[in-house]
């Protein structure tokens, strides 16, 4: 913007990730939305936040970018008085909006859960936790927008009011989202560890729930940055925790997506990601006869938690297409009838409801040679 003084400018610093989370974060969610949409399960809440959550992360973004445009990133003495308090004002909204993205990302996963556990003391801490950060959202933004007064005191200091500390709500908002990260990470780790699959696909499970310790350790990097931003007298200038504030909530919806990346994780690393029980769970060979051959495959060592992430899945079950056991054209076709298991039917469930599958082909029998 023309009118300010000319000076160094760190307006690259922000405007960089902006830039490049204004390309993967939608990407990642849009992936997510569209695995999930093309599945019978279709659609669900925990779908909807994390929507509503990248919206909001995207209001973030262009308010610091049009921020950029006003001055931010350059020393506050070289901003003429209108682009200041254009820049300030635009912060203090993104502000407000960050407080909504980050709860809302959590609630997601949050819901996520839902969808997958069983355990009564799981889901019962699920709904207190969503209970908790729903109110938290809604006082947190309240606490941002209104936190002087008159509000327009928060970018224009020279009106008379009061505004609260800003330093100890930020430290406070801080923390809050650092002990539900923590929280939230944990929270699935005993129910997996308790599933009864294959090592190595349990340690992949984990690890794809445990991307979340990089939301935690850029919300304590994050914190680190605090004090030194909300107290110092060049905020235009100084934007070292607006950087992580991008980076944060962006990297939060990241990690929020991957567990629903399943499917193309097991394509790229299928040794280690893949469903197949193989040989030792199963077999996978075609029984030819004249009657229809009735296959259970019970999956008693699998969870609807694949079922869930997988793209292809069907109320709780991962439909099986075996090539070599593909009926005739005409043939009655295959029957996949299933029931889901609850963790009081089968003491093996370990908090995580489990399917059986039956495979049921029809073979037509060849007649004899004369």
């Amino acid at each position: 913007m023309s009118g300010n003084t000319p000076g160094p400018s760190r307006a690259l610093e922000i405007q960089a990730p902006c830039i490049a989370f204004l390309v993967t974060t939608p990407a990642f969610v849009a992936i997510r939305l569209w695995s999930r949409a093309r599945s019978k399960s279709g659609l669900g809440w925990d779908d909807w936040s994390i929507l509503a959550s990248s919206v909001f992360a995207v209001i973030v973004m262009a308010l610091m970018l049009a921020s950029c445009a006003y001055g931010f990133g350059q020393h506050i003495a070289n901003l003429t008085v209108p682009h200041r308090r254009m820049t300030l004002k635009l912060f203090f909204v993104s502000q407000a909006f960050y407080k909504l993205t980050m709860n809302m990302t959590k609630m997601s996963i949050l819901l996520l859960y839902l969808r997958i556990f069983i355990q009564r003391w799981f889901r019962i801490t699920c709904h207190v936790l969503l209970v908790i950060i729903t109110s938290y959202m809604v006082a947190a933004f309240f606490a941002s927008v209104f936190q002087c007064t008159p509000v327009s005191r928060a970018w224009d200091k020279t009106i008379p009011g009061s505004c609260i500390d800003i330093t100890t709500n930020w430290y406070a908002n801080a923390g809050f989202s650092i002990a539900t990260d923590i929280i939230i990470l944990a929270l699935p780790m005993y129910p997996l560890y308790k599933t009864k699959i294959m090592l190595r696909r349990k340690i992949a499970l984990m690890i794809v729930f445990a991307l979340g310790a990089f939301v935690a350790v850029t919300s304590i990097i994050r914190m680190q940055t605090l004090d030194f931003s909300s107290t110092s007298p060049d905020t235009t200038y100084d934007l070292a925790s607006s950087v992580w504030t991008v980076t944060e909530e962006n990297v939060a919806i990241t990690c929020a997506c991957l567990p629903m990346m399943w499917t193309p994780l097991a394509k790229l690393f299928p040794s280690f990601f893949s469903v197949d029980h193989g040989a030792d769970s199963y077999g996978n060979s075609a029984v030819k006869s004249s009657e229809p051959i009735a296959t259970s495959r019970s999956q008693n060592n699998w969870t609807q938690l694949h079922a869930y992430l997988d793209t292809k899945s069907s109320n709780g079950l991962n439909q099986i297409n075996d090539s070599q056991n593909r009926p005739s054209e005409d043939s009655t076709g295959q029957i996949l009838p299933f029931s889901q298991v609850s963790e009081a039917q089968d003491p093996n469930a370990n908090g995580i409801r489990k399917v059986t599958e039956y495979h049921v082909s029809y073979f037509s029998a060849k007649s004899p040679s004369s």
